[in-house]
């Protein structure tokens, strides 16, 4: 099966001060402008070599916790990345980049560790192309989700046909899903594997028209709440694309759900109509710990040419959705799929196709949630250079905060762009993007970017912001081996209640090529270690824990030393187990996370890490 070197790219850039509407059929054209990057004769090059698709494990590398450390460093560019952590074993990461391989086409390479990052490894899976015998042209979008019970799902955008389909033809472009039972490292592919599938017509490696509605910038959620009625169920929010008759472009914001006890998502609920809003793009969507369904996206209606982000809540497990709200306007001063106007607002070293607010939602534990977005202002232009905004609704969405900066920087002092957002079991807000407040002269090159995340305990009102790169990455470069597609449209950032853990897309060789790097930083120790890992059989769980630790050695060891390490590397607790299961009350020990260190004749034979969770 052949893949081809080629990405779907959608911009987004925004006019509020003396705002311009946005030309529909515009944006349509560029939604897809920049999906073919080759050329007809690449093209035909790369059907004629029959490349063969491998992920590669050899660049993985081993953690040092505390550090940032390059979970792949692939020879290909590798960049958008979706990551999640599991919510029934936080020692189990997933972490999924978009990579374009210059020989091989796009795909999406599953990293996952279970043991809290010691050590990764990469999946055979390999999603992309959807039918066998024909070629991806583009897509990607990776994005994940556990369930409480830890199941993962996996779902990515691909445009595939036939070779002569992408010079003059009809190919599919559709959202397709799987899901993992052990942790990212096999997956099934369901018999109901797709989400919605439409059809574009191409001619010359471009759209010429829509034949069927097709789907973009999709987003995930899960219900892991356990009083809720719809625990379980799995949401999706995507944008469809589509054309009347007269060639005139619609957008539409809709839902999908696949219910716990079913096999493929069925109900499709309508959250932005096409009648209503001109133009919507960048959903995201999230559940509140009541269950309710929350999307959020960007746009604006037929009476207001002002862009701004938008609201609406599903409380029936996303069978139905009320009227969109608005959030907040969004001050963005670059003129929408212009092609040859860079327009006021610009961030430098990003590519102008690729500029957008980059808004995500996430929920607390609380019922309160919480949105992100890159801007140049809200309701007014303050600043000549971007800052990272967050709001917060406390009452299911029908009023918002008014906006907070994120990065405390000071306004108009440096670029800060393309948040994420996710909130630990404390509570806490916390999220990650790019600054570049190192840059002493944000005009010229380079444009030096380090990677930073903000913990906020009092509900989003302020957040502390921390350095998390070692080596900052020149903005310059960022794009110049994927062809401007640079970091992509979305970073990821979790969190355990002790620990904080950016992933995200680093360019710090300057040479073109954008690897996956990531960190664990304990909260309350940030140079803290972990110790080595090793291969061994026995059983520990749950993970996390709360009041009891069950240990289960197996018979050949008889005896053994257990030693309950914290993260730092103190010892907390030392005692002789057996063969068999040892029950360990740890209801004494912090919130953390800690080291179960097994020993037999002083000799280290297993570690492992636990989360200890109240």
């Amino acid at each position: 099966m052949k893949k081809l070197n080629l990405f779907l790219l959608l911009l987004l850039s925004i006019s509020i001060v003396n705002a311009q509407k946005i030309n529909p059929n515009d944006a349509l054209r560029w939604t897809f402008k920049e999906k073919v990057k080759l050329s007809k004769e690449a093209l035909m090059k790369l059907a004629e070599t029959k490349p063969e698709q491998k992920n590669n494990p050899e660049f993985l590398k081993a953690l040092k916790a505390g550090n940032d450390f390059p979970i792949s460093e692939d020879s290909n560019p590798e960049s958008e990345i979706s990551a999640a952590i599991n919510p029934a074993d936080t020692t189990n990461i997933v972490v999924s980049p978009i990579k374009m391989d210059a020989n091989n086409g796009i795909s999406c390479p599953v990293y996952y560790t279970k043991d809290f990052g010691q050590t990764w490894n990469v999946s055979n899976f390999v999603n992309m192309p959807h039918e066998d015998g024909t070629m991806s042209g583009g897509g990607g979008d990776p994005v994940f989700v556990y369930d409480a019970n830890g199941r993962l799902y996996f779902s990515w955008i691909d445009l595939y046909g036939e070779l002569l389909d992408f010079i003059s033809g009809d190919v599919n472009m559709g959202i397709f899903w799987a899901y993992s039972d052990d942790g990212g490292a096999t997956w099934t592919v369901p018999d109901n594997d797709t989400i919605l599938l439409g059809s574009v017509h191409m001619n010359m490696m471009q759209m010429q028209s829509i034949n069927s509605p097709v789907s973009d910038k999709q987003w995930m959620a899960a219900d892991v709440n356990e009083n809720s009625p719809y625990k379980n169920n799995i949401y999706i929010s995507y944008v469809t694309l589509s054309q009347d008759a007269n060639g005139y472009a619609h957008y539409e914001i809709l839902c999908k759900t696949k219910p716990a006890d079913q096999d493929a998502f069925t109900t499709e609920a309508l959250v932005a109509d096409s009648t209503v809003f001109v133009f919507t793009q960048f959903s995201s969507i999230a559940v509140d710990a009541n269950g309710n369904v929350h999307v959020s996206f960007y746009g604006y209606k037929k009476n207001d040419v002002n862009l701004a982000l938008w609201h609406s809540v599903s409380t029936d497990g996303g069978q139905t959705f009320s009227e969109p709200n608005r959030i907040s306007y969004v001050t963005f001063n670059l003129p929408l799929f212009t092609p040859d106007s860079l327009g006021p607002d610009t961030i430098p070293g990003i590519n102008k196709q690729r500029l957008y607010p980059s808004p995500y939602m996430a929920a607390d534990y609380q019922g309160n949630i919480y949105i992100t977005w890159t801007a140049f202002g809200v309701n007014t232009h303050a600043s000549t250079l971007s800052d990272v905004y967050v709001s917060k609704s406390s009452d299911n969405g029908s009023t918002w905060s008014t906006p907070v900066i994120v990065n405390n920087d000071g306004l108009n002092t440096a670029q800060n762009y393309y948040s994420t957002i996710t909130v630990n079991p404390e509570n806490e807000v916390v999220i990650g993007w790019y600054d570049r407040r190192d840059d002493t002269d944000p005009l010229n090159p380079p444009y030096p970017a380090h990677y930073y995340y903000g913990l906020s305990s009092d509900g989003g009102n302020t957040f502390s912001n921390v350095q998390v790169t070692s080596v900052a990455s020149d903005f310059d470069h960022i794009g110049d081996g994927n062809q401007g597609f640079g970091i992509g449209e979305y970073t990821q950032i979790l969190a355990t209640s002790s620990y904080i853990i950016p992933i995200w897309a680093d360019g710090r060789n300057n040479d073109g090529n954008i690897d996956v790097y990531g960190a664990f930083i304990n909260k309350n120790q940030p140079s803290a270690v972990t110790l080595t890992n090793f291969n061994y059989n026995v059983k520990i769980y749950p993970n996390p824990a709360a009041e009891n630790l069950n240990i289960e050695l197996p018979a050949n060891l008889k005896t053994a030393d257990l030693n309950i390490v914290s993260a730092n590397g103190t010892t907390i607790m030392s005692r002789q187990i057996k063969a068999g299961n040892n029950n360990i009350n740890v209801s004494n020990l912090n919130n953390g996370m800690y080291y179960i260190v097994i020993k037999q004749n002083g000799k280290i034979i297993s570690s492992k890490p636990v989360e200890i969770t109240k």
